[in-house]
């Protein structure tokens, strides 16, 4: 079902507050790594087959050398296989635990994610006693749990009557030839979404939230959700940009880090980057990263590129703050997205980096939030948002629009064919700033 309008709407005044979403944490006072949190990946050679349900000898012993000499408290599969029953009784013995740990990481897992394993150190332990561990034969590799974070950024935040979407003008969506994209789902792993709200909820979802309640807390899911899918009803609320389906998987709890920061839960951002694989997405938008890179995230991003899933990632918001290189969005493969202001320029917050693939409309963009306040978010209903966050749907949704207009294109031929038709950049304006331009939907689905 297409959301298209035959004419450039005007949408209701949005409810607003001078609140901003800051998730807890300026961007800046964030950590790269979560404190105390490591993966350990054990070699294949280090592991038995897998219906022997055993380890070779010496598997176990750099974990007991983490649990004598690093303060480990516990450690988990960072993914389950689906025959492994989380409910099981847990041994009392540490050694027990751990030996169960590493075979839960191996059962019913594929190959190239077998093994793998989150470990929960003492944060102040020393940092050779974990290089001890990962000198072990035993271990493929040990490194720390990057820190993911939402990538909104602070706004303007106008009046919404006064500039109502313009993202959709910016990209030229009233000029674009309309498109069914019904059948095309757009994966989005973010903090949740409200279902409800009237403007989701005739949205074809699937939401999947184990291991956190189905609530927004943040509201940044349904943002973001808005952005890509919204139906307009009755030429009031938001529009987004593609009909399209969503499947949105929620990788936040929902209670604060110590720091009171946000931040995406490891294991559930593992087990999401793992079904979205086989979930029939066109494309997965990742609105949150780091400055920190992760063997086992581009592992399984990788996995999906080779699938043919479009990843398309947030730039990041700390140009002013040094402007590091964010991942996901500087894997190899990944569409990588900045933030525009109304006026076609980089946004002042918005990273760069020879990485950027294209720029998006992200500052002070309109769109759906949860219908109820939460302890971080005194907005309801409808909110104006900026962030390399807000721009990463526009070309994630663009992407289920040029895959819906061209049968038998997928994956990399949808990503180039956007790169392909962007806007040219502002004169004077890099290829490091702006990528290959704007994101001009117009051009990629004539």
């Amino acid at each position: 079902m297409s959301p298209r309008k035959p004419s450039d709407p005007r949408v209701a005044p949005a409810r607003s507050s001078s609140d901003e979403p800051t998730f807890g944490v300026p961007d800046a006072a964030r950590p790269d790594y979560l404190p105390g949190q490591y993966i350990v990946r054990l070699h294949p050679a280090a592991i038995r087959e897998s219906l022997t349900q055993d380890l070779l000898p010496g598997a176990i012993e750099p974990i007991e050398h983490l649990r004598r000499n690093a303060g480990l408290t516990s450690m988990e599969p960072l993914m389950r296989g689906r025959g492994v029953r989380s409910e099981r009784a847990v041994p009392s013995d540490p050694t027990a635990r751990d030996r169960r740990a590493l075979l839960d990481s191996v059962a019913d897992i594929e190959h190239d994610l077998a093994g793998i394993t989150i470990a929960h150190l003492d944060p102040a332990s020393a940092a050779e006693t974990v290089d001890r561990a990962r000198s072990s034969r035993a271990i493929d590799f040990i490194e720390r749990v990057p820190a993911r974070w939402l990538s909104a950024a602070r706004g303007e935040r106008p009046d919404p009557r006064e500039n109502p979407q313009w993202n959709l003008r910016a990209i030229r969506w009233y000029h674009a030839p309309e498109v069914d994209a019904g059948e095309q789902t757009v994966g989005i792993i973010d903090s949740g979404i409200d279902a409800a709200h009237p403007d989701l909820d005739d949205v074809d979802l699937t939401y999947d939230h184990a291991g956190s309640g189905a609530a927004d807390i943040l509201g940044h899911g349904t943002h973001v959700a808005g952005i890509v899918a919204a139906r307009t009803n009755a030429r009031r609320g938001t529009t987004g940009v593609a009909g399209c389906r969503v499947h949105l998987w929620k990788t936040f709890t929902d209670a604060p880090a110590d720091d009171g920061g946000y931040y995406v839960d490891p294991s559930m951002f593992a087990d999401a980057l793992r079904a979205a694989e086989t979930a029939g997405i066109t494309s997965l938008n990742l609105s949150l990263g780091g400055p920190a890179s992760s063997r086992v995230e581009e592992l399984l991003i990788r996995r999906l590129i080779d699938a043919g899933v479009v990843v398309v990632a947030a730039m990041g918001n700390e140009y002013e703050a040094g402007n590091p290189t964010f991942y996901p969005a500087a894997y190899d493969g990944v569409l990588a997205v900045g933030a525009l202001t109304e006026t076609g320029e980089r946004a002042a917050y918005s990273n760069t980096g020879d990485h950027i693939g294209l720029s998006a409309p992200g500052s002070n963009v309109l769109s759906t939030l949860p219908r109820d306040a939460s302890p971080e978010r005194a907005e309801r209903h409808y909110g104006v948002w900026s962030g390399t966050s807000m721009a990463t749907p526009h070309v994630s949704a663009a992407a289920a629009l040029v895959a819906a207009a061209r049968p038998g294109v997928a994956g990399i031929g949808v990503r180039e064919r956007l790169l392909a038709t962007a806007r040219t950049r502002p004169r004077g304006g890099s290829a490091a700033a702006y990528g290959a331009g704007s994101l001009d939907l117009a051009a990629a689905l004539s």
